[in-house]
């Protein structure tokens, strides 16, 4: 589960059941999350196989993006995943899962066959509780809207709009065998409610293994996201983490840096009754410190998604070549190859999707785009001219709207052999083959699309030397 300020992630499998190491009959592998909020920047998807100890990012996706669908799976293989959303405060990530594909069986499960959606929650399960949990550092909160929200705020030890949810909080306590535990009003952490402030505080204790903080959470009978407040700081230089215990789960948040206060936010999502606890895993004197603040509580919502048919049409239109790299971008959507978003109401397409294939980086210079304010965006993608490097995005129309995305290329393979570019749209090959070679080629590919566009950029052959294809961004438009 990934939450982000009001933001939460729930990782769902398009599978016919869910368990934590299971066969599934498919040829690609799909998951999909619940998305309630939009201050989110984006998603990447991480991937590892599962006798592998270090996972991979292969796609970064757009906010408000609910679903991917890895096409690059082996029968017999079995795979994790895990999705981190991402914003300017930081990231959070979900609880990994993992999945092996097996071939089809006597009972005519088949890869051909329509995948039946069943929404599973990952979560941790036993008797009287399930859930799962997950934490990003924040910005300093000065006001948290709580508007159509449930509240418990430790300062002052009450309950807020008991109407927006059936969550409560019981049997706190502060078990404090180092120093005190204090209460004090801050002008931060002020939780309010259509700007009326409810409650703005905090309960403090020193940064040691011996202070706790103990409660019980009740959901009512509802699957709920209880979203915990926090403030730290160890006044040291070695490391100092906080602990959150909560039924029998950890989530230990280690503190990036010493001297300073950090603010942070752990999610816990539950149903039932699960007790937490917080505490620290080391000691630390001075001003370090733990702070507790409130805990905002949201009711997850569930429903069902039918798999409706997808259209997609697209051509290949133009390609304009020694297109120049500054790009006046002030008419049109564009999407930079951080995925960071220009003009997004100026088109009603969009781009859902960016993964670069094997290994490249990003670079800051030869392209500027300006947009209308004179705001520029600079940089592209690169990567060696190799076949195993590549670029994939996944773009959709307006519904039931032809729209035109511009690529923007560079390339160039210090050959006198031929090079050439491929790409793939909807699965159908065209090539880009370079006029000459030592020299870079800027290319701008207008590819006229409805429905859902999947495109695929990848060099022919291989080049060494300085032979490099670059990726700038895309443009849409209306």
């Amino acid at each position: 589960m990934v939450y982000i300020y009001n933001k939460y992630v729930i990782l769902y499998l398009f599978l016919g059941f869910y368990l934590p190491l299971s066969s599934v009959y498919a040829a690609s592998l799909h998951i999909t999350w619940a998305d309630s909020s939009s201050n989110e920047d984006g998603f990447y998807v991480e991937k590892r196989g599962l006798n592998e100890n270090d996972s991979a990012i292969i796609s970064t996706l757009s906010a408000n993006t609910t679903s991917y669908t890895d096409n690059d799976v082996l029968v017999d293989e079995s795979y994790c995943y895990r999705v981190i959303a991402f914003n300017s405060a930081g990231s959070s990530y979900s609880d990994e899962s993992c999945m092996e594909v097996a071939e089809a069986d006597d009972n005519g499960y088949d890869s051909d066959n329509d995948i039946t959606e069943v929404e599973e929650t990952i979560e941790y399960v036993d008797d009287s509780y399930s859930v799962a949990l997950s934490h990003e550092f924040i910005s300093k909160p000065i006001e948290i809207d709580v508007t159509e929200h449930g509240l418990y705020s430790f300062y002052d030890e009450s309950h807020y709009n008991s109407d927006n949810s059936d969550a409560t909080v019981s049997s706190v306590v502060f078990d404090v065998t180092s120093g005190n535990s204090r209460s004090r009003a801050t002008d931060y952490f002020a939780f309010s409610d259509d700007d009326t402030v409810l409650s703005s505080g905090y309960v403090s204790m020193a940064f040691n293994t011996g202070n706790s903080i103990t409660f019980d959470m009740y959901s009512n009978g509802t699957s709920q996201i209880a979203r915990i407040y926090l403030q730290a700081g160890a006044w040291s230089s070695s490391s100092a983490s906080v602990k959150i215990i909560a039924g029998d789960q950890t989530e230990t948040i280690t503190l990036t840096k010493g001297y300073s206060w950090q603010y942070m936010a752990v999610d816990i999502s539950f149903e039932g009754t699960v007790p937490v606890t917080i505490t620290t895993d080391s000691d630390h004197g001075g001003y370090s410190s733990v702070m507790v603040a409130g805990i905002v509580f949201d009711e997850i919502e569930t429903t069902t998604r039918v798999v409706e048919e997808v259209i997609q049409y697209a051509a290949l239109v133009d390609i304009q070549t020694d297109n120049g790299t500054n790009i006046d971008v002030s008419d049109n959507t564009f999407f930079n190859h951080q995925l960071e978003v220009v003009n997004s109401t100026l088109s009603n397409a969009t781009l859902s999707s960016l993964s670069y294939i094997g290994t490249t980086k990003s670079r800051t210079n030869r392209y500027t785009f300006t947009d209308q304010n004179d705001k520029t965006y600079k940089g592209y993608q690169s990567m060696s001219w190799n076949p195993d490097n590549g670029i994939a995005l996944t773009l959709n129309s307006g519904e039931q709207q032809v729209n035109m995305a511009s690529i923007y290329l560079t390339a160039g393979a210090w050959s006198h052999e031929s090079a050439s570019i491929e790409l793939i749209i909807n699965g159908e090959s065209e090539i880009i083959t370079l006029s000459s070679g030592f020299s870079w080629k800027n290319y701008k590919v207008d590819i006229e699309f409805e429905g859902e566009l999947n495109l695929e950029i990848r060099p022919i052959d291989t080049f060494a030397g300085y032979s490099s294809l670059m990726f700038a961004g895309v443009t849409l438009d209306y």
